[in-house]
């Protein structure tokens, strides 16, 4: 992939993927075809701050985890968070940062 190519990925997702992983990304990028370009710019990254919000206002009953994907973890939020006293979806709210590691996953996996 082109120089160009490359630094405006990086800049368009520099915030939605974990700050260790960037140059991670950025070998990957260099490595990849220009084809690739094309499916990473339409790519369906979730926003952090969007995944924080949800889990503060509504991670009781799990819709930050249906937000990033984990479907599952979402149902068994909805249906059990309430046995724990409102301590998982509490503390769940520290994993939002999640987001960020599903979004590199997501992206390397169209590389």
């Amino acid at each position: 992939m082109t120089k160009d190519k490359v630094t405006a990925l990086i800049a368009q997702y520099k915030e939605y993927i974990p700050s260790d992983k960037v140059l991670l990304f950025k070998s990957s990028l260099e490595k990849a075809d220009d084809d690739a370009y094309e499916t990473l710019v339409a790519s369906n990254v979730k926003n952090p701050t969007t995944t924080l919000l949800l889990s503060i206002f509504f991670g009781g009953i799990g819709v930050d985890r249906f937000y990033i994907g984990d479907v599952g973890v979402g149902v068994c939020k909805l249906l059990f968070g309430w046995l724990t006293f409102g301590i998982w979806p509490f503390v769940d709210m520290f994993c939002s940062y999640k987001a960020k590691q599903k979004n590199f996953d997501e992206l390397s996996s169209k590389l």
